[in-house]
């Protein structure tokens, strides 16, 4: 017959469970090994912003030598060669806003994670930035797949985050929130990219109208910053 002593002890081996309560306590203030996750993952959103700066930088060098190729063939008369530049132009320029709009989102998305790791509330920072930035690194699966590589270890870590603090834990955002948000941090990555793209690079000569009056190169990208 089992004693007292028996029942006692094998109850106080029982092991605990994890309460709805303290899950939602990890939400907010995430454990030690998630935070160092976070905290790895804004270090290597960060290196990959410098990357995406530095290849700007080449891409409005390259600009700048065919903006003025582009307005000498121009100004010499040859129309043809003109419009061969100018072409080669327009298609730095979608590959320069391409790299922008990945740039501004990834700093956003980095901010999100310094956000949850400062005020806590892991699931409404951290999902929406996971969403966002796998979506844009699908931008630079073809044009720079060495960045794309290191978004996607990224995207991995912040899943195992997001796994580690939400589970079994009530849905606090619904999914279209989550993609909502993420969506919103596209659209506003968008946007600013746009607006550099007409501040830092000149407007491409018209080859009827001729050479635009004061044609200049823009602004680097740490002038523009």
């Amino acid at each position: 017959m089992t004693s007292y002593l028996d029942w006692a002890k094998g109850w106080k081996n029982t092991p605990k469970r994890n309460t709805i309560g303290k899950k939602v306590k990890e939400l907010v203030n995430p454990p030690g090994p998630v935070r160092q996750q976070i905290i790895n993952a804004i270090y290597k959103i960060a290196n990959q912003i410098n990357k995406l700066d530095y290849s700007l930088n080449k891409l409005q060098t390259y600009d700048r030598q065919l903006f003025e190729k582009t307005v000498n063939s121009l100004v010499e008369g040859d129309k043809t060669r003109a419009a061969m530049f100018a072409g080669e132009l327009a298609e730095i320029r979608k590959m320069a806003k391409i790299i922008l709009t990945v740039r501004y989102a990834l700093e956003k998305v980095k901010i999100r994670l310094e956000t949850a790791l400062i005020v806590g509330d892991m699931h409404a920072n951290l999902a929406p930035a996971v969403v966002a930035l796998k979506q844009v690194a699908g931008y630079l699966k073809g044009m720079m797949p060495d960045v794309f590589a290191e978004l996607m270890e990224v995207d991995e870590t912040l899943q195992l985050s997001m796994m580690q603090t939400v589970a079994a834990v009530p849905d606090m955002m619904s999914t279209a929130v989550v993609n909502e948000e993420a969506q919103k941090i596209l659209r506003d990555a968008s946007i600013v990219a746009e607006q550099r793209i007409k501040q830092q690079f000149p407007e491409i000569p018209s080859l009827e109208g001729g050479i635009p009056t004061g044609a200049q190169p823009g602004a680097t990208i740490e002038e523009a910053k």
